[in-house]
C-alpha cells in the first residue's frame, strides 16, 4: 500500500495501532547515495569500525528517499501469519517557518539506479511524506526560544546618508510616530505604517508606499527599536502596527511563538512517529485527534475510553510492546534509519552497537540467518534468491491483507514496501528452515556409545540453561568453548570418540562454533514477556513453534544464534554483534 502526504493522516493511527499488536516489523530503505568502497584489490577486509565509519559518513550525506515497512501479524490459533506491507516515499523539505535548514545529497549512481527501476524524484517533493528528526526538532525549538530570549540589539538604523529615499521614508515615518503620540490620551491604541488610504483623502506623505515591501518594514521595525523602547511593532501582511509595549503582554507574545513553534515541529515530525513506536520512543505530543477514527476498531485498546484515555493507553502500549526488526543486509539500514530519525551517530562501532540495542532489543537480519557458518566463501544470497528458493514451502502458513494487495499480483523489485514484503516472507519460512536440519552427533554402536551421546546432548542443554539462568545474555568466544569444554570433556577411563553420522533432530540440540564472532550470544532478553514473540505459558503454542509451525519463542535456541547479529561481509569480523560492549 502507497502513503503519501495527503493519506499518512489516515494510515498513521491503523499502523501504530497495529504496531502496538504485530509480532514483528520488516523494514527496507531506497537512499539517495550509499557508501562507496575502494576498488583496490590489495586493499583487503576492512575493521568492523572501518565500515562503520564508511557507512555513517553516507548517512550524514545521503537520505533515506524510500521507505518499506511490513507489519507481521501472528494467528497462534490457526499457525498463520498476515502480512500488511506499506511503501512510504519521504519528503527531504522542511518547513521553512522551523528556520531548520537540511542539507541533502543525491548520488549519481544512486539515483540512476532507483530510475532505471522506475523511482520518481518528483513524487518524493510533491507527494512524499514529511520528517523531522530528534536533533532536527530539538534545533528548531532552541531557535524559538533563543529569539524568544533575545534583547534588543539594534543602537541604531542600517541606512547609509546616501540613501536619500531611505532617509525621507523614515523621516516620514517619524512624523507620523511623533504625531500620533502627541495626541496624548487621546490617540488610537495603534498607528499603521502607511495609514489606510480612505476614500477622497490623499496620501500625507509622497515618501510612503501604499504597501511596504521587506526592506521598508526592516527599517521601521529598527526606527522604533532605536528611537522609540516605549513602543513595539508587530508585522502584517503589507504594513507595519504600532502599539504601546506591554511587559506582560510581550512575555505572553513570545512564549506563543515558542508554543507555535513546537506544534509546527509536531506536524512535521511526520514519519518519525512510526519511527519512535518503533523504538519505544516518547510520543507523548502525537495529537489524540489522530486516532479517532480506529477508537471503534482498535485491536490494541479497547474502544470503551474517553479519546483522550484512549490515545495515553495506545502509546503507553506501544512503549511496552517492542516487535522484533527484521531487515535483510540490514548493518548500513540501521544506521541510515538510526541517523535519519534520531540524529547525529557515536563515533565507535561499540558505542552504535549499545545505542542501537537500547533503540531495538531484537534485530534480526536475514542475511546472517541464510549465511551463518558460511565459512570463508560468500554464499549467494540476495533477497529474490532466497525467497523464491523459500516460496514453495507449505509452513509456516502466510497470506498477505486484502486491503494491502499491491504487491500480490505484481514485482516491484527494488521498491521499499515490495522489498520489506520478501523480507518478511523470508524471515518466517526460513525461521522455520533452520529447524529442519540434523546435527553431527556420535554414531550409537553400543550401550555405552548412546548413553555417552545422551550424556553429551544433557551436558550441551544444562550449559544453556546455567547461562540463562545466571542471567548470562552475552559470553565471549573464549568463555563459550572453555565452559563447554569442561562439562562436556570425557574422563580418561572412556572410549574414544567413534566416527560422526547423520540422525534425526534439530541442529540447535547441538552447536558447532566455526566463527569466533558467530557464537557470541544474542543479547536478547528472553525473559521479558513484553517483547513480540516472548514466552508463553502455552504448550500448544510451544508445541507448534518446536514443529515449525510457528516462529520459534524468544528463549529458544534460535534467538541466541541469529538474534542481534548482522552480516557484514567484506569485514575482518564479518558480523556486527547488537548489544556487544
Amino acid at each position: 500500500m502507497d502513503v503519501t502526504a495527503q493519506t499518512f493522516p489516515y494510515h498513521l493511527p491503523r499502523i501504530l495501532d497495529d504496531l502496538a499488536t504485530c509480532c514483528f516489523v520488516s523494514m527496507d530503505f531506497e537512499f539517495s547515495g550509499i557508501a562507496t568502497t575502494s576498488s583496490n584489490p590489495n586493499r583487503g577486509s576492512q575493521t568492523l569500525q572501518a565500515r562503520y565509519e564508511e557507512v555513517k559518513n553516507s548517512a550524514d550525506k545521503y537520505q533515506i528517499l524510500q521507505v518499506g515497512l511490513t507489519i507481521c501479524h501472528e494467528d497462534t490459533e490457526n499457525a498463520s501469519y498476515t502480512l500488511k506491507p506499506y511503501n512510504v516515499n519521504l519528503n527531504p523539505i522542511i518547513d521553512r517557518r522551523l528556520e531548520v535548514e537540511r542539507g541533502w545529497s543525491m548520488q549519481s549512481s544512486a539515483i540512476e539506479f532507483l530510475l532505471e527501476n522506475k523511482f520518481s524524484i518528483d513524487s518524493i517533493l510533491k507527494q512524499g511524506v514529511q520528517y523531522l528528526s530528534r536533533e532536527e526538532e530539538k534545533q528548531a525549538i532552541a531557535n524559538a526560544i533563543e529569539r524568544r530570549d533575545r534583547v534588543a540589539t539594534h543602537t541604531s538604523i542600517d541606512v547609509k546618508e546616501t540613501e536619500h529615499e531611505s532617509l525621507a521614508f523614515l523621516k516620514a515615518v517619524r512624523r507620523l510616530v511623533d504625531d500620533w503620540l502627541a495626541l496624548g490620551a487621546t490617540r488610537e491604541e495603534y498607528l499603521n505604517i502607511p495609514p489606510p488610504t480612505r476614500l477622497g483623502v490623499s496620501r500625507s506623505s509622497k515618501s510612503l508606499p501604499s504597501a511596504l515591501n521587506r526592506f521598508q518594514k526592516r527599517l521601521v521595525h529598527q526606527l522604533i527599536e532605536v528611537e522609540y523602547p516605549s513602543l513595539v511593532t508587530i508585522s502584517r501582511p503589507d504594513f507595519i502596527q504600532i502599539i504601546d509595549y506591554n511587559e506582560e503582554r510581550e512575555r505572553s507574545v513570545r512564549e506563543q511563538r515558542v508554543t507555535r513553534v513546537r506544534e509546527r515541529t509536531w506536524k512535521q515530525t511526520g514519519f518519525r512517529w512510526v519511527a519512535e513506536a518503533l523504538a519505544g520512543g516518547d510520543l507523548t505530543n502525537l495529537d489524540s485527534g489522530y486516532f479517532i477514527g480506529i477508537m471503534a476498531s482498535s485491536a490494541a485498546v479497547e474502544p470503551k475510553y474517553p479519546l483522550n484515555e484512549f490515545s495515553d493507553k495506545l502509546k503507553q502500549r506501544l512503549k511496552e510492546h517492542r516487535p522484533v526488526l527484521v531487515g535483510h543486509n540490514l548493518f548500513s539500514d540501521l544506521i541510515y534509519f538510526c541517523r535519519c530519525f534520531f540524529g547525529p551517530l557515536p563515533s565507535k562501532v561499540e558505542e552504535f552497537q549499545s545505542m542501537a540495542h537500547e533503540l531495538f532489543p531484537v534485530l534480526m537480519d536475514t542475511k546472517y540467518m541464510a549465511t551463518h557458518n558460511c565459512g570463508s566463501i560468500n554464499p549467494r544470497s540476495s533477497l529474490s534468491e532466497l525467497n523464491e528458493n523459500l516460496a514453495k514451502k507449505a509452513f509456516p502458513k502466510i497470506s498477505i491483507h486484502p486491503q494491502h494487495s499491491k504487491y500480490t499480483t505484481q514485482k516491484i523489485e527494488h521498491e521499499a514496501g515490495y522489498d520489506s514484503l520478501l523480507t518478511a516472507q523470508v524471515f518466517i519460512r526460513l525461521s522455520a528452515q533452520l529447524r529442519e536440519g540434523g546435527v553431527e552427533l556420535p554414531q550409537q554402536k553400543s550401550t555405552k556409545d548412546a548413553q555417552d551421546t545422551s550424556n553429551l546432548q544433557q551436558t550441551y542443554q544444562e550449559v544453556a540453561s546455567d547461562a540463562y539462568a545466571e542471567g548470562r545474555l552475552q559470553t565471549t568466544s573464549g568463555s563459550a568453548h572453555k565452559t563447554f569444554e569442561q562439562k562436556s570433556r570425557p574422563s580418561s577411563t572412556e572410549s574414544p570418540k567413534a566416527p560422526m553420522t547423520r540422525v534425526l533432530g534439530t541442529r540447535f540440540d547441538l552447536l558447532e562454533i566455526e566463527e569466533a564472532m558467530d557464537e557470541v550470544d544474542s543479547n536478547i532478553p528472553i525473559d521479558d514477556r513484553r517483547l513480540s514473540l516472548g514466552p508463553t505459558d502455552s504448550v500448544e503454542v510451544m508445541q507448534k513453534a518446536a514443529n515449525g509451525e510457528l516462529i520459534p519463542r524468544l528463549g529458544a535456541e534460535f534467538w541466541k544464534v541469529y538474534g542481534n547479529k548482522l552480516r557484514v561481509f567484506g569485514t575482518l569480523e564479518r558480523v556486527c554483534v547488537m548489544g556487544a560492549s
